[in-house]
């Protein structure tokens, strides 16, 4: 009986020995960068990969960036999902010119594991602008990037850039040039020009629009008898209007398979035009009633789209802003004011133009219908055109000063002359990247 009890006692004791090992201890999890790739002036993309979760899940994962070394998560950093495996993040919001340091973090229950760092510096911010500049006899095509001229034309005829893109590496401009008949609507590709139209009637591109590999212009061309409102995809020439009264096309905006074309109509009437919405050719009024109005920019953020004019309130033009066909007046109409150009940030909606009191037209930005005037004194100005990048507000339009107008560009309302003010000059677009 004694040595029974004692193999019974044997086998628990053996039992409890025998018993599963403990649980690993959980660690720290293990990520690694793949590297950053698409590097602007304001925006990078990085990969990452999580290969461990140190046996404990990872619940957040992403990139950390400083401008100093070890970037940690109570700095700037992403959120890129949790688990392992690979990741990517694209960061915007950066500084041109200026040097980065990136590391990517994984974290569990044990805390935050980050891998390597990478050093990289963004690019410089290249502002591209498009206008003309007079030569003494004619006005000659021109765009500017980063204040330095290139004339598009050789200065023999008339001719006005009027609108720049920048795709990639390669610079668009769309305008027009005389050629002893006739304006011809032309598209200049890294100084390169192809002609929209044959110069048999007049024709002028207005805005151009590069998407998907596609070159979009919206302009006008007569029909013997009157302007007929168009767009241009890759040279090929769409009317929008049955060209029965004048048309005219203005501005351009192409988001996904949507082209989006703003502009005005002759009514029949003396001095009426009605502000003109396409979208993929179909046709939208602005405006119902007989009076003189005009749309000239337009601007797709989801989906909303917005479009800047200038509409008639029985006295003056007043500067307006339709949102999905709703207008709203920027200004009360006690003097004449103009909305040319429009661009959406976010949640925040600006609107370039002038408005004119007792001295004169004043250069002007509507910020969410606050507006920021430009210039003082006795000179007259005027925005043509916006671009918001990063956390800058950049403009461009002119100011007038004797003995010609003067080009100009304003970076957060802070304003730059492109030329010396010897001879006229005027910018009508802008795009900075």
């Amino acid at each position: 009986m004694r040595t029974y009890v004692w193999l019974i006692l044997l086998s628990i004791l053996s039992f409890n020995c025998k018993k599963g090992s403990p649980d690993p201890v959980a660690s720290l999890p293990t990520v690694i960068i793949s590297g950053v790739s698409s590097i602007t002036s304001i925006s990078v993309a990085a990969a990452a990969d999580v290969s461990s979760d140190g046996g404990d899940p990872v619940t957040a994962r992403g990139i950390c960036w400083s401008t100093t070394a070890g970037p940690v998560i109570t700095g700037n950093h992403s959120s890129d999902g949790s688990g392992i495996g690979n990741f990517s993040s694209n960061i915007t919001g950066l500084i041109a010119s200026t040097t980065y340091y990136f590391r990517p973090y994984a974290t569990n229950s044990i805390g935050t594991a980050y891998g390597d760092e990478v050093i990289f510096t963004t690019s410089a911010t290249d502002i591209y602008l498009a206008g003309y500049a007079f030569n003494g006899t004619f006005a000659v095509a021109k765009v500017w990037k980063n204040g330095v001229a290139t004339s598009l034309t050789s200065g023999m005829s008339d001719a006005y850039a009027k609108s720049v893109y920048v795709s990639n590496n390669d610079v668009f401009v769309t305008g027009y040039d005389f050629n002893g008949t006739a304006t011809v609507a032309k598209v200049w590709k890294n100084g390169i020009a192809s002609s929209l139209s044959d110069g048999t009637h007049v024709a002028y591109g207005e805005s151009i629009f590069v998407s998907g590999g596609n070159v979009y212009v919206a302009g006008y061309e007569s029909n013997g008898v009157n302007k007929v409102a168009k767009v241009w995809k890759n040279g090929i020439a769409t009317a929008l209007s049955s060209g029965s009264t004048d048309s005219y096309a203005y501005g351009i905006f192409v988001s996904g398979t949507d082209v989006y074309v703003v502009g005005e109509e002759y009514t029949g009437v003396a001095s009426t035009h009605i502000p003109k919405l396409w979208k993929n050719g179909v046709e939208t009024s602005l405006s119902s009633t007989a009076h003189d109005a005009s749309a000239i920019a337009v601007y797709v953020s989801g989906n909303d789209v917005y479009v800047a004019g200038q509409d008639y309130n029985g006295t003056n033009f007043t500067a307006t802003l339709w949102k999905n066909g709703v207008k709203t007046a920027l200004t009360n109409g006690t003097f004449p004011a103009y909305a040319l150009s429009v661009y959406v940030s976010g949640n925040d909606v600006y609107v370039g133009g002038s408005e004119a009191d007792v001295t004169g037209d004043k250069a002007k930005i509507w910020k969410n219908n606050i507006p920021t005037t430009l210039t003082s004194g006795s000179t007259s100005s005027m925005v043509a055109s916006l671009c918001i990048f990063g956390n800058d507000v950049y403009a461009a339009g002119y100011e007038s000063s004797l003995p010609a107008w003067t080009p100009k560009v304003w970076k957060n309302a802070v304003a730059t002359s492109l030329t010396n003010g010897s001879s006229s000059a005027d910018v009508y677009s802008i795009f900075v990247k």
